[in-house]
């Protein structure tokens, strides 16, 4: 046999091993990627940024939510009654900007039905480079997220699935039952040990002061990473609503940020009034803001002992006033929240809990 036939057999049997490999693993799909399995029973133990395109694909939904943990334990039966609608929760645990978009831009290019994105808009995920996406052992799989076909291969030779479909077998052959059920995947701290005077009253202490704000928090960064993540999704889908919200982080976790360095605060607020001149240009935009009401975050009863997350509960509350109040409808009426904000972190005293 020549070198030229050998090497031409050699790269036959290559293309025909990859074409196996590849339609193996598409049949299987160990996360779901392509379809609802039918095949084994699935159950859902990937990461969720993995586990998430395959989700948004393929339920049904009219409405998406996209948010870091702060939204996670919205529950879409509950999101379903009171907003009248089919929902699917897509939030992400730490999710930048650019993770969030991605979540919002594949369920509307996959779910033609989707006519409304519920947004959390949190200051920890627009204060970084636009195209920042979270580093983690696992690298953010980009290519699920996006509409070529041809960066699939990716997905259809990843060692990632071999792990994955191992502990969905495994899982089936025990008749495990965890994480079978989609509204309950990533939900989280029923169990969580509930916040206290006195770890809040150590936490602030414990707080050191910095000499200079961080670059990546001034509002110049935040408000790039927003042009550039949020703006062309209002402005490629004028059809679909957008109601954008500000989460109740609890008024202690704003104090420990201006006792580092007050210009936490005025930057954030800043940040809140250009992005408000901002959204107002759209007709199918509307915005809430839940971070001034002290009814919420002067309530340590509502909060994990984690200085950040509320119960499941306030997700509820939430979704409550989102179906029953108005959104912020003037820059005069939101300028007034915001500085009823500035005012209870300036003026905050923990005997205020």
């Amino acid at each position: 046999m020549s070198n030229k036939r050998f090497l031409a057999a050699l790269l036959g049997a290559g293309l025909s091993l990859v074409t196996l490999v590849s339609l193996i693993f598409y049949i299987i799909d160990p996360l779901f990627y392509y379809r609802e399995q039918t095949l084994y029973r699935s159950q859902y133990i990937a990461d969720a940024r993995y586990q998430m395109p395959g989700l948004l694909r393929n339920r049904e939904y009219e409405t998406i939510i996209t948010a870091t943990s702060m939204g996670r334990n919205f529950r879409e039966s509950y999101v379903d009654e009171k907003l009248n609608t089919t929902s699917f929760n897509g939030s992400l645990p730490a999710s930048y900007a650019k993770e969030q978009a991605m979540v919002a831009q594949f369920a509307l290019q996959e779910q033609k039905k989707v006519g409304h994105v519920i947004w959390e808009l949190n200051f920890y995920s627009f204060a970084e480079e636009p195209d920042m996406v979270l580093k983690s052992s696992t690298p953010f799989p980009t290519y699920m997220y996006d509409q070529y076909k041809v960066n699939d291969i990716r997905y259809l030779f990843s060692s990632y699935n071999v792990d994955i479909l191992q502990k969905n077998l495994e899982a089936n052959k025990v008749r495990n039952e965890r994480s079978r059920d989609v509204e309950s995947l990533y939900k989280f701290g029923e169990v969580a040990p509930p916040e206290t005077i006195e770890r809040i009253t150590k936490w602030l202490e414990e707080t050191g002061e910095l000499d200079e704000l961080p670059e990546n928090e001034r509002r110049e960064v935040m408000l790039t990473s927003f042009r550039e993540n949020v703006i062309p999704l209002l402005e490629k889908h004028r059809d679909t609503t957008f109601t954008f919200f500000y989460a109740p982080y609890p008024v202690y976790n704003h104090r420990m940020f201006y006792e580092k360095h007050p210009d936490y605060l005025e930057e954030r607020l800043a940040f809140k009034k250009e992005v408000f001149q901002l959204l107002s240009k759209y007709d199918n935009v509307q915005l809430y803001d839940f971070q001034d009401d002290a009814t919420v975050t002067h309530n340590i009863k509502n909060y994990m002992g984690d200085a950040v997350h509320y119960y499941e509960f306030i997700n509820n509350q939430i979704i409550d006033r989102i179906a029953t109040e108005h959104p912020i409808r003037s820059m005069e009426e939101y300028e007034e929240k915001i500085e009823n904000l500035r005012k209870q972190v300036i003026d905050f005293q923990v005997s205020e809990l």
